[in-house]
């Protein structure tokens, strides 16, 4: 979890020579890669590391959209189009089911 507010604070060095895309896709490449790290994982994870998630989720929405800590997070989620952490991590595991059947259900109509 430090590491992820670590790198929050390096992009924030950087945050001036960048477009917003492209501050958009660092965001993304270096936080959500940390935050989809093992979802399947987080589905048995306590609410209080649930918290933690959303907090570094929030802290990088800020970042992005130079919003105040006191606006409300979850109008800048759903202008950023992003989940929250614990709807995400759903997703991600709901995909992965959907997907695993896909799979056995296809098999059976291939002839070896």
């Amino acid at each position: 979890m430090q590491t992820c507010f670590f790198q929050l604070r390096q992009i924030t060095k950087i945050k001036p020579f960048l477009s917003f895309t492209d501050l958009q896709k660092v965001i993304y490449a270096f936080i959500y890669s940390r935050l989809d790290y093992c979802n399947a994982l987080y589905s048995a994870v306590s609410r209080r590391n649930i918290h933690r998630l959303q907090l570094i989720q929030n802290a990088a929405a800020r970042l992005l959209t130079h919003s105040r800590r006191r606006d409300c997070i979850i109008s800048i989620l759903a202008a950023l189009h992003w989940l929250r952490v614990t709807f995400r991590n759903d997703l991600k595991i709901l995909l992965l089911i959907f997907k695993a059947l896909q799979v056995r259900h296809l098999s059976t109509y291939v002839i070896f």
